[in-house]
């Protein structure tokens, strides 16, 4: 299913259409005064301003028929530009409908070369690449506008994600941990996971895996007999050598050279 799932320039007005649909509607008004009302809400739209319904909003919409009228319409799936780039944040404000199921953009005519854009795209059946860099510029413009709101609640949320990963690291370090797996079981991608992950500790989730992993074999190697070999299988390494290479990165030696040193 694509991404941009209609798109196009419309002169002829529909009045007081009723509707709810599991994409997001997004609309620039060239001209004309067009109303929207979707639950408690309404909104007024004039020459140069844009809006975002969200996913299963269900909203009317009025055309003035006393002016003229030109406006852009876009229609986007959230659901596929989760799977193309997972942004949590992003995802969350094309489906949130709990706290405002629209939103609006007042005097934006610089938008419009993105809704030219994104027809031209549309109609030409351009790839999912092109699709996206478009879906990407007009859902941006949106989210620029309720990001210093929720700027609080995205570093809280990046907090409370990054003590969920280090706490099922440090929990499960021994088994074989693949981070494609942690991000997918959080519903979100890995780059988003190593950047979110990244600001919290000062390093990416592999290299805390790697560091726990070294930690523990340190500890092991110092203060039991353990074989290094069955030392590397009880901390979740691949091999003894895989151990020896981690440790030299990690500490500056090697397995050897720890435990001799600690009988010295």
């Amino acid at each position: 299913m694509a991404i941009t799932e209609h798109a196009g320039y419309y002169e002829n007005p529909i009045y007081n259409v009723s509707h709810v649909h599991t994409s997001c509607e997004i609309m620039h008004v060239i001209s004309g005064r067009v109303h929207i009302a979707a639950g408690n809400e309404s909104a007024v739209l004039t020459d140069g301003d844009s809006a975002l319904i969200k996913s299963r909003q269900h909203h009317d919409v009025t055309i003035d028929m006393n002016m003229e009228y030109k406006r852009y319409i876009t229609v986007i799936n959230p659901w596929e530009l989760k799977k193309q780039l997972v942004r949590p944040d992003l995802f969350s404000m094309l489906t949130d409908i709990s706290k405002s199921g629209i939103i609006v953009l007042k005097n934006r005519p610089d938008l419009l070369t993105v809704f030219e854009k994104m027809e031209t795209i549309f109609q030409s059946g351009g790839n999912i690449y092109s699709e996206l860099g478009a879906a990407l510029e007009i859902v941006s413009g949106f989210y620029d506008v309720i990001r210093p709101r929720d700027e609080k609640a995205a570093d809280r949320s990046g907090h409370i994600l990054s003590e969920k990963v280090r706490a099922y690291i440090e929990q499960n370090y021994a088994d074989s941990i693949k981070i494609s797996d942690i991000a997918a079981d959080n519903f979100i991608s890995e780059g988003y996971l190593a950047h979110a992950f990244k600001a919290e500790t000062g390093m990416s989730p592999r290299e805390y895996l790697s560091h726990i992993r070294c930690a523990r074999a340190c500890e092991l190697i110092r203060h039991t007999s353990m074989k290094f070999s069955d030392i590397a299988a009880n901390t979740g390494f691949c091999s003894q050598s895989d151990m020896c290479r981690k440790l030299r990165e990690y500490c500056g030696t090697t397995p050897t050279k720890l435990r001799f040193d600690v009988k010295q």
